[in-house]
């Protein structure tokens, strides 16, 4: 890993490798261990699925902590921290309880889904389910997870602009799934909607973290209790054409 500034208040660790589930869980432990240490000049540790920034305060480490290289001793600490949490992964495997989502598939709920590709509808749910994902980021709304480990082969470029995408919707973006936390818009392929509520803006949490598994449970909407219709805008939720 390669650790350069970002700004004079930050520094970014950025992974040679490709994005896969265990550089992910990796980074989180990079993460966590970071953030355990409690240190008070640390404002912020954002991960992404092959890096990690850590936001400090300079002027806090010089003024109050006698610090007189802020970024000196962060790159020095960054180091020792993932120098110790590889040594401690490479002795145990990091296993984590997959989260289970229960999601409607195609129809008015995912009317994109019978467009992705060549292959039929019961063909491609069954690539669809047969994955465990992981969240490899948050983003794009508050609390929305984006998750590696889709298929190649439903793997789609964006469609025609919706001005409407209800929160809850499961869409693809490239070579990831998300699930919109929030009523939205955009050109996204739509598959998919679940009922689970992904971000509580109450109390500003994300049932989905970064480095969770997650498995898509493909069920009948009259299982996952949904509405006969969905809220709906002028020239809103409508399949890609």
């Amino acid at each position: 890993m390669r650790i350069y500034p970002k700004g004079d208040s930050a520094l970014t660790v950025i992974s040679d490798r490709e994005p896969s589930r265990q550089l992910t869980h990796e980074i989180n432990e990079f993460r966590l261990e970071i953030l355990n240490q409690d240190m008070p000049f640390i404002d912020e540790v954002i991960p992404s699925e092959s890096s990690l920034m850590v936001v400090y305060h300079p002027y806090s480490m010089m003024m109050n902590h006698n610090i007189n290289e802020p970024y000196k001793f962060m790159t020095e600490f960054v180091e020792r921290i993932i120098y110790q949490k590889k040594k401690d992964l490479n002795h145990r495997e990091v296993i984590k309880k997959s989260i289970l989502i229960d999601v409607v598939i195609g129809g008015k709920y995912g009317p994109d889904f019978n467009h992705l590709t060549n292959l039929s509808e019961e063909e491609q749910r069954q690539v669809l389910e047969s994955r465990t994902y992981f969240v490899s980021m948050i983003g794009h709304t508050p609390g929305c997870p984006y998750l590696s480990g889709l298929s190649h082969r439903l793997y789609s470029d964006n469609c025609n602009y919706k001005q409407f995408i209800p929160k809850g919707s499961l869409c693809i973006e490239k070579d990831k799934l998300f699930i919109t936390t929030t009523d939205t818009s955009g050109d996204w392929p739509v598959i998919g909607w679940t009922n689970v509520d992904i971000f509580d803006r109450k109390n500003s949490e994300c049932k989905l973290k970064f480095g969770d598994d997650v498995i898509l449970n493909v069920v009948d909407d009259v299982i996952l209790n949904v509405v006969d219709d969905l809220p709906s805008k002028d020239g809103g939720y409508k399949p890609c054409q």
